[in-house]
């Protein structure tokens, strides 16, 4: 443990560029995000968004719904099959089409309402505030499915007795999602190009290894009582806590300065550190896989904004059947980016938390290999 200790100290006093970088990093993301919260105009562009409905149920509940939606809202609907309402998406002439499914009404009245479905194109923003009043509205109904404790008579004449489910106004719901959004987009965008500069910064950890092993510190190393494993374990230690630093200081920051933050801290924090981990260990791996100085920076200058932008991590890559979605997921950042994205009390984190741990796992397997076969 001491000779670990030994390796860590000394990285310290090499590496003090690395040290000031991963603050650096914190401390700019967290301004980013600072300022994209608070900057002036709303997400939204004017107050009437057009919205095409495929109503497979033709209930009272759907046909309340669409009443909510242009009457209490204010938005314009538009009535037909969805291969027509898909060619009016297209031509940006809807925001988006919302799909009531069939036994909607009968799903909502026993207590468990059918999900309806919203297609968009590349419209997050209107995206998540229309489905902000859908929540809304589903949320006010199951209050009086509840009350009706299963009666289809009852349930109908306490619906036809509300002037609306929700009480919010749409000044107020606007305001509320335009934050909510804002806020959303402000730090996944700020924390995609922190995970992009970490990965950047780990090169020079990479740097480091290759200078030992163009001084001949791993040679030296047979003939002390320094091991093998004691030298990557020291250095390792240096480059997570390194990142940590920056992803404590950077999460800290902004969940003490943001609202509605869209994940929780705790997740946000150690699905984090699983990159972290996982961007040290590729920095051994092109260590031992380099024989020059140029060669490792393009090689981790080059996997750091490729593999960050294939990833996802600089704009959302949701092409689930197309070669730049196939591709993208072989990146960690696809992982990463795609819960801190889709992340809702409902989402199940599990897939994304295995395939990163994965990752992790398998750099250093392939580097424990590789150095130990250059030091056999």
């Amino acid at each position: 443990m001491s000779k670990i200790l030994l390796i860590f100290k000394n990285s310290i006093f090499r590496s003090k560029l690395i040290i000031f970088l991963s603050l650096a990093t914190a401390v700019l993301m967290g301004l980013v995000f600072y300022g994209q919260i608070n900057a002036d105009g709303t997400v939204y562009a004017s107050d009437t968004i057009s919205v095409g409905v495929v109503d497979e149920d033709n209930g009272t509940l759907s046909k309340d719904l669409c009443d909510y939606l242009e009457s209490s809202l204010g938005m314009e609907i538009t009535f037909e099959d969805y291969d027509f309402l898909s060619a009016l998406l297209i031509d940006r002439r809807l925001s988006a089409i919302i799909e009531v499914p069939a036994g909607f009404e009968s799903s909502a009245i026993s207590g468990q309402p059918e999900k309806i479905s919203i297609t968009t194109l590349d419209d997050y923003e209107n995206s998540a505030f229309i489905e902000a009043y859908l929540n809304s509205y589903i949320r006010g109904v199951s209050v009086i499915a509840q009350a009706a404790d299963g009666s289809t008579q009852t349930f109908s004449k306490m619906l036809s007795s509300q002037s609306s489910p929700n009480t919010i106004t749409l000044a107020e719901t606007n305001s509320q999602v335009d934050q909510r959004v804002k806020t959303a987009d402000a730090y996944v965008l700020s924390i995609g190009f922190m995970f992009m500069m970490i990965s950047g910064i780990t090169v020079f950890i990479s740097n480091q290894i290759l200078v030992d092993r163009q001084l001949g510190t791993f040679n030296r190393m047979k003939c002390s009582s320094l091991k093998s494993s004691e030298y990557v374990v020291g250095i390792s230690l240096f480059g997570v806590i390194c990142c940590t630093l920056t992803n404590l200081i950077f999460n800290t920051f902004v969940y003490l300065v943001g609202e509605e933050m869209p994940v929780p801290f705790g997740i946000a924090f150690w699905i984090g550190e699983l990159f972290m981990v996982f961007s040290v260990g590729l920095a051994m791996l092109f260590a031992m896989l380099v024989n020059d100085q140029r060669s490792l920076m393009t090689v981790g200058v080059g996997y750091a904004t490729i593999g960050s932008m294939l990833g996802g991590a600089w704009f959302p890559i949701d092409f689930g059947t197309g070669f730049v979605g196939s591709v993208a997921k072989i990146f960690p950042q696809y992982w990463l980016m795609d819960l801190l994205r889709k992340y809702t009390a409902e989402f199940n984190i599990l897939p994304n938390v295995c395939v990163l741990a994965l990752w992790a796992v398998l750099v250093y397997l392939v580097s424990a290999v590789l150095f130990t076969r250059k030091n056999a």
